[in-house]
């Protein structure tokens, strides 16, 4: 999800040969961390025309993009797919060629949420915090009468919102009441940044909540004016495109009302096929990617590696991490790496499970489930039913979420989380036996947390580099979103600045020794 605007103006994403005056064939480009952000910011660094290096710690390429193959199983190690409707994913995955392997979400019934000890179906039309239809909300059984009849206080209650930035929790529960907070804003919203509804900035995360405010008073009368909008927005989109098939004599039978398309997108081979094509095509481009190799500083010289090489750079964009990005910037931007330093991080486990469709009682159809009562879990996803190819026939395949905000179980031995999340979801799911597949994913402090001040943060940061720094740049999910298409936006943008503001230091075409011999401002 994206969260901010950087300080500085967009470079639009242009090929070096594009635009005169913009070629980089002598600019060398560093990134720092080969995650999606680094890999991402390497591909651009190469349209661009640059010589690009990726320097990783690891021994592999990804970072927590990370899809696992065994017994006919596809898991997901970290994320499983990515929103269509920002679109920096889906045009990288095009300029890979791998567009013919998107898929969307198969069958089965959408997501429901774990409310007061029942699986229960989300309402139709229900977004992260608001509903977009009335009359499903109206019957939804998630929430009780008094909650329900709280929320609709929303509808008089005068404009609330500070200048300053308050966290979104606080804000609903003023307007909405603490029903919907605990039963569709924190389960949906916190789950999203691994962190609880009342630490996460309004300013940072939903920002649209306070122009709402501003624009119509209620939330719901707003909530309620965009999703007809949207509705009939599709209507006519539907119809253009009945108008155009029956002009070709080809039959559409395709309606306008029925569940609303799933936004969510991955690749057939997961998203470790996004990261394969990206290494395979880099490396093909001439693009030098290093995996166990550490950076130990950062200076005016270049690139400092562990093993005592001197990578002279004329553009750096640090993609590895919160933690590492402060590390480089202490000596040299020690602001910009305070801000860094004071931007929290979550832990998350994901726990992988499977059984044979046999060991169900009923055989599951939905793709999953939130949990909006109070326990160590956040949620179940169907990964054999939310997405194909994901498990053998016969099987089913789920991950469960064990965030760090929901208690101290994502930190317990593996057979102690493995026996607490089977005996969890087992009377849930109706399944018996034991799982024919289990895998224990751990992710420690790698989540940033959007709290509040978040953009003050980002701020600095973005300020700081801008001023003293500009041939160097911060990217990934720390200031600018948390999703992967954030990230990969963030990475070429980060890229584009480094790029255009190393040429516009060194108009001349530079000598071999360019990276140390020219004079930068302080």
């Amino acid at each position: 999800m994206s969260t901010t605007d950087r300080v500085t103006t967009p470079t639009p994403t242009v090929s070096g040969t594009d635009v005169p005056g913009t070629d980089a064939s002598h600019c060398h480009l560093v990134v720092v961390g080969g995650g999606i952000t680094g890999l991402a910011a390497a591909w651009q660094g190469m349209t661009r025309g640059a010589r690009v290096s990726v320097v990783e710690s690891d021994d592999h390429f990804g970072g927590k993009v990370v899809t696992d193959r065994r017994d006919g199983f596809l898991v997901e190690q970290g994320p499983d797919s990515f929103v269509a409707y920002r679109p920096a994913a889906l045009k990288l995955i095009e300029e890979l060629g791998l567009s013919d392997q998107v898929i969307a979400p198969g069958g089965g019934r959408r997501v429901s949420l774990l409310s007061r000890g029942r699986l229960r179906p989300m309402p139709a039309g229900m977004g992260m915090v608001l509903p977009t239809r009335m009359w499903p909300f109206v019957t939804t059984t998630v929430l009780s009468w008094p909650d329900k009849i709280r929320a609709g206080l929303d509808l008089v209650i005068p404009r609330r919102l500070p200048d300053h930035d308050v966290a979104i929790g606080a804000f609903l529960r003023q307007r909405l009441g603490d029903g919907i907070v605990r039963r569709f804003a924190d389960p949906m919203v916190g789950g999203i940044y691994g962190a609880g509804i009342d630490e996460l900035s309004l300013d940072a995360v939903l920002p649209s909540l306070r122009d709402n405010e501003r624009d119509h008073r209620s939330l719901m009368v707003a909530s309620l004016a965009g999703g007809r909008a949207s509705r009939r927005a599709a209507r006519q989109r539907a119809a253009q495109n009945n108008t155009q098939q029956n002009s070709t004599g080809r039959n559409n039978s395709a309606g306008t009302r029925g569940p609303a398309a799933s936004p969510f997108r991955t690749l057939c081979g997961g998203l470790g096929q996004l990261i394969d094509a990206l290494v395979d095509q880099l490396r093909a481009g001439g693009v030098e990617l290093m995996a166990n190799t550490s950076v130990d500083l950062l200076d005016r010289d270049g690139v400092h590696l562990s093993d005592g090489r001197v990578l002279p750079a004329d553009a750096v964009v640090l993609a590895g991490g919160v933690a590492s990005s402060a590390r480089l910037l202490r000596p040299q931007l020690p602001a910009a790496a305070r801000a860094l330093a004071q931007i929290p991080l979550a832990s998350t486990t994901i726990v992988s499970l499977a059984w044979p469709v046999s060991a169900f009682d009923v055989a599951p159809d939905s793709q999953g489930w939130l949990e909006a009562d109070a326990s160590p879990f956040s949620g179940l996803t169907a990964s054999s039913i939310k997405f194909a190819g994901r498990a053998p026939d016969g099987s089913v395949l789920m991950r469960v979420f064990v965030p760090d905000k929901r208690g101290p179980l994502t930190d317990a031995p593996d057979d102690e989380l493995l026996g607490a999340v089977i005996d969890h979801v087992r009377p849930l799911l109706g399944v018996h036996g034991a799982p024919s597949l289990t895998q224990v994913t751990r992710w420690h402090t790698v989540m940033p947390k959007y709290t509040v001040g978040h953009l003050e943060r980002a701020a600095v940061v973005d300020s700081t580099l801008a001023e003293q720094r500009p041939t160097w740049a911060v990217a990934g999910s720390a200031l600018h979103g948390v999703g992967l298409p954030d990230c990969i936006s963030d990475a070429r943008h980060s890229a584009d600045e480094v790029i255009d503001a190393a040429l516009a230091a060194t108009p001349a075409a530079p000598t071999e020794n360019a990276a140390t011999d020219r004079t930068e401002t302080p």
